[in-house]
């Protein structure tokens, strides 16, 4: 969340999900926003974590006709206190924030389902209260080392970012057949998988940041892509009915709360004999994120060129890019 916040230099500025919308786009952005702050509970002194006494949430955070919020007593931030958050995990979000919940629950006449966006948003700001969230985006921003299990789990399930694409966008690879097919996910707790896909979800964001500071472009998607090698043994051993109630929890659970970070994502080196379980997993799936999945049977060499440069491209899939993209440990 708020991974643009205090970037000034940004092309778009800080409020840059206004370019290109429409008018009832605005509207309904300014409504949701009004409501959002409306529902802020009594103003939290950040640096104490106290309650300001003397404070009214209702006229500390009004809007005006130009969209902005006025009066702005609490100003965004990608990095907060945890402990200084009050229960419920609610703080100031920018727009981005703001319109990526809305978009979640777009419907496909293009209106939007203002309540739901508004109770999603409300049900994540409380899990990341609840899971820490807010102490992993410090880790990560600071270049602490995660705990020990995180680490294991990310060598039992590999992913890397490999770079940008055109639209400077971070570029994901990584081996999920391999990993469907190790039996990996029976040897971490549920927990652990957790912890350690909110540490994955969270780089999203600081690469994202990153990059948006280096280019002074707002960027608020990544790219993904994943390698399907090794699912056909998974499902000769049928390992990979046990990964999928894993993955069908990670996305009910934590992906839930990450919702319009993703701007397309491509399976590769899918064979015919995975079809069944990929409907499998496309029902669970958020509709929206469904919808921006592509199936290729190989390796998509000439879709991996019109998105990105052959120095992102890892060598093993024709690139120039020789990124350490180590196997998956078993």
């Amino acid at each position: 969340m708020n991974h643009l916040c205090g970037l000034p230099h940004l092309n778009y500025g800080d409020d840059y999900s206004h370019v290109a919308l429409e008018p009832y786009e605005l509207e309904t952005l300014a409504a949701f926003r009004q409501r959002f702050y409306d529902s802020a509970p009594p103003m939290i002194d950040y640096t104490t974590g106290e309650e300001k006494k003397d404070s009214s949430s209702h006229h500390q955070f009004e809007c005006n006709e130009t969209n902005l919020i006025s009066r702005r007593v609490l100003t965004p931030q990608y990095v907060f206190s945890h402990d200084k958050l009050p229960p419920s995990g609610w703080r100031p979000l920018d727009d981005c924030t703001l319109y990526r919940f809305l978009l979640a629950d777009r419907q496909k006449d293009g209106k939007f389902d203002m309540e739901a966006s508004y109770q999603r948003l409300i049900a994540a700001l409380l899990f990341r209260k609840q899971y820490r969230s807010d102490v992993i985006v410090y880790n990560i921003w600071n270049e602490l080392s995660p705990p020990t299990h995180v680490q294991r789990c990310k060598e039992m399930r590999v992913a890397i970012w490999a770079g940008t694409d055109y639209n400077s966008r971070p570029v994901v690879f990584e081996r999920l057949g391999q990993f469907f097919s190790s039996g990996n996910a029976t040897l971490m707790t549920e927990e652990e998988w957790e912890e350690s896909y909110l540490y994955f979800l969270e780089t999203h964001f600081c690469k994202m940041r990153q990059i948006s500071m280096k280019s002074g472009v707002a960027i608020d998607r990544i790219v993904y892509f994943a390698d399907f090698s090794g699912v056909v043994s998974s499902i000769m051993n049928r390992k990979i009915w046990k990964v999928i109630p894993l993955l069908k929890r990670l996305v009910k659970k934590v992906e839930s709360h990450y919702p319009e970070i993703v701007d397309h994502i491509t399976l590769f080196n899918v064979p015919t004999i995975a079809s069944a379980a990929y409907k499998v997993v496309r029902g669970f799936l958020d509709p929206v994120t469904a919808d921006k999945i592509e199936l290729f049977s190989g390796v998509p060499s000439e879709r991996f060129k019109e998105l990105m440069g052959e120095d992102v491209i890892p060598a093993e899939y024709g690139g120039r890019n020789n990124i350490d993209y180590p196997q998956t440990l078993r």
